[in-house]
């Protein structure tokens, strides 16, 4: 795993907890206005975002890795293919 996807996780997980704890009104205590909840479903919702985009970019890069191998293969067999 990659420097970036690290990076990433850690900032997917950051602002989904700081935008939990904004919203249990644990960081900022007092009642809870429309601004503190709209802030605090703004950074769970783009934590999440954060989240889903990363474990998409593993799986696209296992997919190229994938077809990469498979047409190093289908070169290899129709190089053997022709010196027969």
């Amino acid at each position: 795993m990659n420097t970036t996807l690290i990076i990433n996780f850690a900032t997917a997980g950051l602002t989904f907890i700081f935008g939990l704890l904004l919203l249990l009104g644990i960081i900022y205590p007092g009642k809870l206005d429309s601004t503190k909840l709209m802030f605090g479903i703004i950074l769970i919702v783009y934590g999440i975002y954060r989240f889903v985009t990363s474990l998409s970019r593993i799986k696209q890069e296992k997919l190229e890795e994938r077809k990469r191998r498979i047409d190093e293969e289908r070169e290899k067999l129709l190089r053997s293919n022709e010196n027969l």
